[in-house]
């Protein structure tokens, strides 16, 4: 029977914390307001606005911009140089051209959103009524028209989106803007490990010996195995799991099995981490008794490429609506995971952190106030959204910070200055404690993220397997460790809100080699007793 005590968790995995203000003015004046929040008459409004909807308008097939990368021609200091290698050369898609994402204003009334979209001729794709946002139908691809000032085809790209953003903010009815942009759930495997796309040390079949024993190393890291035989721990949960694919598998549990997706390891192997059946075969989740609310993401758009890193790509009004929909209507949810960001130096070959990416942090930032309205929206019923810090980093290198690597870092950041603390940024290290090299830094607490093992989609030739086992790594798998374990905390300390369990987990451990203090569950409920 499932537990009505803590009902579940949702990880979006289609694909951390330094105390700052957002990077600009411009950032910290839009959200010096006491809310980001619109009034209930606006949410109204725009919950009854006549929409296109989005697959209606994703099949009109737009033809999307994409950015040049040069993974090879890196210069020192992490900025792609200028000149490119045609024999090193890929693209990758990055912005859709006939759209917008538009925040309002907290104070904007009803009838200054219906003009504001009637006087501008901006029919409505798809609505997000509980952060007073809507997607709009636009063609914005004059703002990417080459001038003579642009030194190649993705200063165009870049230029024209900020173009576009400015434009759409000079309105007073507007907080913010974006245009829908494609993010990833995985580097490119580039970095220092080499299971980062793809599995490595694939095992089909029940596990013996060749793959004892059954626990992950992570599992023990965090001390999730020494609290399941706690009251509480073994009450029924569900953990909601939105990825790019899935497969039927025989150390998961799924409700509700979506017909219509695509396998995935991916999706499975996080699936595993928290859910992993304790059946005796297979791996062990961090949760015991756990069942899967699969989802398979939208992918309206796929790339034609083969590469693995380029074989799904997910829109970011995509991933808004799916957090607006659950944040906003499901009760049983509360703990969500992000595991997605833009993976910068992996995929496209830019540091964020660098004094010329300016350009790149200002997409970034529009982005995130958004997602600070998410963030709020969830504060108010006690809800925690984890977001991986990303893989931007590399050996030897100076690592990046987490705060660009998403919105979703972004925003958990900048939501901090209004005193809302559900946001929280994982970063990874591996078995001997140390920041996993592709690791961001700047994040809030740190977990497994290396060469973890847990269940997948396809054997090691590639086929359909419903038994297969393998490692892969990045913040995607740390991201989820630290998500299942803040649902396993509170099916022990259920009078702990989401934030409190978050600021238990963070003070149980050291930094050590670490980016942040490493969880350590033990630790954690040794510091938050039972409250009398």
């Amino acid at each position: 029977m499932i537990s009505s005590r803590l009902s579940g968790a949702f990880v979006i995995t289609l694909a951390t914390a330094q105390m700052m203000a957002p990077a600009n003015a411009s950032g910290q004046d839009t959200l010096s307001k006491a809310t980001t929040l619109p009034s209930q008459a606006t949410n109204d409004l725009i919950r009854n606005l006549p929409e296109v909807g989005a697959k209606v308008w994703a099949s009109e097939k737009p033809a999307f911009r994409d950015l040049v990368v040069d993974q090879n021609n890196l210069n020192a200091a992490g900025q792609q140089k200028l000149e490119m290698n045609d024999g090193q050369q890929k693209t990758v898609p990055f912005v859709v051209p006939n759209s917008m994402i538009i925040k309002f204003e907290s104070d904007v009334t009803p009838a200054q959103v219906d003009d504001y979209l009637k006087s501008n001729n901006l029919p409505v794709i798809q609505k997000f009524e509980n952060i007073g946002a809507v997607q709009v139908k636009t063609d914005i691809s004059k703002y990417f028209q080459s001038e003579i000032t642009d030194k190649n085809a993705n200063e165009s790209i870049l230029r024209g989106m900020n173009q576009a953003i400015d434009s759409f903010k000079k309105d007073p009815r507007v907080l913010s803007a974006t245009p829908d942009v494609f993010l990833s759930d995985k580097a490119a495997d580039d970095v220092d490990v080499r299971n980062m796309i793809e599995p490595t040390d694939v095992i089909t079949g029940t596990l013996g010996a060749a793959l004892a024993p059954t626990i992950d190393w992570g599992v023990k890291d965090i001390e999730a195995d020494k609290l399941w035989s706690m009251p509480g721990a073994n009450d029924g949960i569900i953990f909601g799991v939105m990825d790019v694919g899935f497969s039927r598998h025989e150390d998961l549990s799924f409700l509700e099995f979506p017909t219509d997706t695509h396998a995935d390891n991916h999706g499975n192997h996080v699936a595993g981490i928290a859910c992993g059946l304790h059946n005796s075969k297979g791996i062990e989740g961090v949760l015991p008794n756990c069942f899967v609310r699969a989802r398979s993401g939208d992918v309206f758009f796929q790339s034609g490429a083969q590469t693995p890193e380029l074989r799904f790509v997910v829109l970011f009004s995509q991933i808004l609506a799916t957090l607006n929909n659950f944040v906003g209507g499901e009760d049983d949810v509360s703990t969500y995971n992000v595991s997605l960001g833009y993976n910068w130096r992996s995929n496209f070959g830019i540091n964020p952190d660098l004094p010329e990416s300016g350009a790149w942090r200002s997409l970034v930032e529009s982005q995130g106030v958004i997602l600070v309205s998410i963030l709020e929206a969830a504060n108010k019923d006690g809800k925690v959204i984890f977001s991986a810090a990303g893989n931007d980093s590399k050996k030897g290198e100076t690592p990046i910070s987490a705060q660009y690597a998403s919105p979703f870092n972004w925003a958990a950041l900048a939501a901090r200055d209004k005193g809302i603390e559900n946001g929280v940024i994982v970063a990874a290290h591996d078995a001997a404690g140390k920041r996993a090299n592709f690791s961001n830094v700047d994040a809030d607490i740190s977990c497994p993220g290396v060469d973890v093992v847990s269940s997948l989609a396809f054997d090691g030739q590639s086929n359909p397997s419903n038994s297969s086992y393998g490692k892969m790594s990045g913040t995607s798998m740390a991201s989820p460790y630290c998500a299942s374990a803040h649902v396993l905390f509170r099916l022990i300390r259920p009078e702990y809100t989401g934030v409190e369990a978050v600021k238990c987990m963070v003070s149980s451990g050291a930094s050590g080699d670490a980016a942040a203090p490493m969880l350590k569950l033990t630790k954690a409920l040794a510091k938050c007793p039972p409250k009398s």
